[in-house]
C-alpha cells in the first residue's frame, strides 16, 4: 500500500523537478482506488506543507497543484 513517506521520498530524490499532482496520479497509480488514494495523500501532504517552512514546494498554477522538493 502506498503512503506519505514514498510519495515524499520520491520528491526528494528528485530534487528540483516540479510534478503536477496529475503526474504523481499516473505515476503511481494502478487502479482507479489508487487514484482516489493518491489523490488524497497528496492533498494532505499539500495542507500539511503549506503552512511550513521546510523544502517541500507545493504551488498552485492555472489550477494545478505542483509540488517540487527543494534543497537551496
Amino acid at each position: 500500500m502506498l503512503h506519505k513517506r514514498i510519495l515524499l521520498d520520491f520528491l526528494k530524490s528528485n530534487n528540483g523537478k516540479e510534478f503536477s499532482k496529475e503526474e504523481l496520479i499516473n505515476r503511481f497509480a494502478e487502479s482507479g482506488d489508487d487514484e482516489k488514494l493518491i489523490d488524497k495523500l497528496l492533498s494532505e501532504i499539500e495542507v500539511d506543507h503549506t503552512y511550513i517552512k521546510n523544502q517541500l514546494v507545493a504551488s498552485c498554477k492555472g489550477g494545478t497543484v505542483y509540488f517540487k522538493w527543494d534543497n537551496q
